[in-house]
């Protein structure tokens, strides 16, 4: 029957009504569901057993503990290396130390060619964002690649222990909120990698309050449990994207705290180093689950791209953890260059199984954790078949395999460039293979220690005897090579000083610091010269180094006056160096040019970071 004009309106009406009650459908086809955002927040120093630790009546984390509630808790994580740089390398990338090639704090700059978690979400359009709480994962090192804010500004002053400039938990956690506010606040944002480091739990322990007289132990958990405190501010400040978010909580090493007779971390491969705490909550994670088996972190990156629905892009990571149990665990690789790098000792590499654990070292040392889990009875010389095995496994491992077999991560070459115009060669601190046993070597840090002590008593000639006797057995030793040329000039012996200190340089051309131990040294004897060259030396390596800086301000104002003084305090600031004393002194200078309005400028910012605040950007 032919179609009529009455026929053919209602097929239209028809056809209308038909796709209005489509268009919802056909919307959500074309609107993929938004992708979930990604927290990692990393634990620095952080043990497996002071997670839901209870410390007089209480535990001590109860927003982790509420974080792994409703997620998966991984009972027997493990790191690569008990250093932080190394660590989060691997937990960056997926790969153990020998792969990425970072072995060792404060050298070496990840490949630019090794893809990173970061570098991965960023090009599928995420906005990524870091804030770190210590210098020594200062952006020179190669890990600010693939994030848009990448946030290590500290204040030169606030220094820790080991020399970094460094922030407290709640110091990076409101940097953390404020970057939210400001970059997550759009109608409809990009989801984000937002990546959290507190480095609290580091030596020395100094938590909020009055813990003179504490033990180490008991001020080891008190700055554990402060830095959960501020995770739980910053899980309730973080808006909740559109598309969830998953959440990683992991740390990169543990901590000694006497074990085996080591304090801190980074000599020795024991479990109370390397086991660290591992949750992981959000979309596509198991609720209420707990993973027994044996795990390494560097399999976070791959899971994380997974979970986030990536898992194309998480191959290249490596193999990604088991969210329920595996039937057939793989064993874990660690290793540490800290004994040779630094004390001229071994370095140890060790293989961890299910049941088995092997290091190696001069004296090898293999140990069943099923019935020995404090790795007390070592077991090498009657499980010779386990050695085998597992030292087998150990030379499978990809990339060098003993300290001076290959080079680390390819460095800047006009930085190695400029280190050789100063007479220095632009490698990393030495690799040497044999050398001392660490568990014999940690024998000699209480001598070590006891100088010290001598030197802050003003018993200059005391520590400089001790000292000397010290790298007469352990000549390579940087540590008690630097200790003994503070000594030997605190004692008025200048040129054995200097020697001693040209030594520790020798041995490690690239730590910044001992550039500016002798640059100081140098500049106290009146050789202004030779302590430029060593504070510029210092901060070829590290641009954001404000003792270098201060030291070239002072001795250029001795050689050319206050005028050249202002031009290198100008290249200071803008170098990114926060310090509140040479910030001060700028502004000093500036107002006796006459210059008002950068005097008052730069006195407020100093005002500001001695308040520990950031300046305003």
């Amino acid at each position: 029957m032919p179609s009529t004009p009455l026929r053919q309106s209602r097929n239209l009406r028809r056809a209308l009504l038909l796709g209005l009650l489509l268009l919802p459908s056909l919307r959500a086809a074309a609107t993929p569901e938004p992708r979930p955002s990604l927290l990692l927040i990393t634990l620095d120093t952080t043990r497996a057993d002071y997670v839901s630790r209870v410390e007089d009546g209480r535990t001590l984390t109860p927003n982790l503990d509420a974080l792994a509630a409703p997620g998966t808790r991984y009972a027997n994580a493990v790191s690569p290396a008990p250093l932080t740089l190394p660590a989060h390398c691997s937990l960056m990338t997926g790969l153990d130390p020998p792969a990425h090639g970072i072995r060792d704090n404060g050298v070496g700059v990840l490949d630019k060619d090794i893809p990173t978690l970061a570098s991965s979400l960023a090009a599928r359009g995420y906005t990524t964002a870091a804030f770190v709480s210590s210098r020594v994962l200062d952006r020179r090192f190669g890990l600010d690649r693939g994030f848009r804010t990448y946030d290590d500004r500290m204040v030169a002053e606030n220094v820790g222990e080991q020399g970094y400039p460094e922030r407290d938990a709640r110091a990076v956690t409101d940097a953390a909120l404020a970057w939210a506010a400001a970059a997550l606040s759009k109608k409809a944002p990009a989801p984000y990698f937002l990546w959290i480091h507190y480095y609290d739990p580091h030596a020395p322990y100094s938590p909020p309050g009055d813990w003179s007289g504490q033990p180490a132990a008991r001020r080891y958990a008190a700055e554990i449990a402060y830095v959960d405190s501020q995770i739980g501010r910053l899980l309730r400040g973080l808006p909740e994207p559109a598309g969830g978010r998953v959440i990683a909580a992991v740390g990169d090493h543990g901590e000694m705290l006497g074990e085996h007779g080591e304090k801190e971390h980074g000599i020795l491969l024991y479990r109370a180093g390397l086991s660290v705490p591992l949750i992981l909550a959000g979309p596509r994670v198991p609720a209420n689950a707990a993973v027994d088996d044996l795990v390494g972190i560097r399999g976070l990156p791959a899971t994380l791209l997974t979970l986030l629905g990536f898992s194309e892009e998480a191959r290249p990571f490596g193999r990604a953890l088991p969210l329920v149990h595996s039937p057939s665990p793989a064993a874990v690789y660690s290793e540490t260059w800290l004994p040779s790098t630094a004390y001229g000792w071994s370095a140890l590499r060790s293989v961890t199984g299910p049941r088995w654990k092997f290091i190696e070292a001069p004296r090898p040392e293999l140990y069943d954790l099923r019935k020995d889990p404090n790795e007390s009875h070592n077991l090498a010389t009657d499980r010779p078949e386990e050695v085998a095995l597992l030292r087998r496994t150990l030379d499978e491992e990809p990339g060098p395999k003993t300290p001076d077999a290959g080079t680390p991560a390819a460095a800047d070459p006009e930085l190695a460039a400029s280190l050789r115009s100063l007479g220095y060669l632009g490698g990393s601190s030495p690799r040497r293979t044999g050398g001392l046993d660490p568990k014999d070597g940690i024998a000699l840090l209480a001598e070590f220690d006891e100088a010290k002590e001598w030197m802050r008593q003003g018993r200059a000639r005391d520590a400089a005897a001790r000292l000397e006797g010290l790298v007469r057995k352990n000549p390579d030793n940087v540590p008690f090579l630097l200790r003994l040329g503070d000594a030997q000039l605190s004692a008025g012996m200048p040129a054995e000083g200097l020697r001693s200190l040209a030594r520790a340089i020798e041995l490690s051309p690239r730590l910044d610091f001992l550039h500016v131990r002798l640059a100081q040294a140098y500049a106290e004897l009146g050789r202004a010269e030779d302590a430029r060259r060593e504070y510029r030396a210092t901060l070829e390596l590290n641009p954001r180094s404000a003792p270098a800086w201060s030291g070239l301000a002072e001795v250029t104002r001795r050689t050319e006056g206050a005028a050249a003084e202002r031009r290198v305090l100008e290249q200071c600031e803008a170098a990114g160096t926060m310090s509140a004393s040479l910030l001060r002194r700028l502004a000093e200078l500036e107002r006796g040019m006459g210059d008002a309005a950068a005097a008052e400028r730069h006195a407020a910012e100093a005002d500001a970071l001695a308040a520990h605040g950031a300046p305003p950007r």
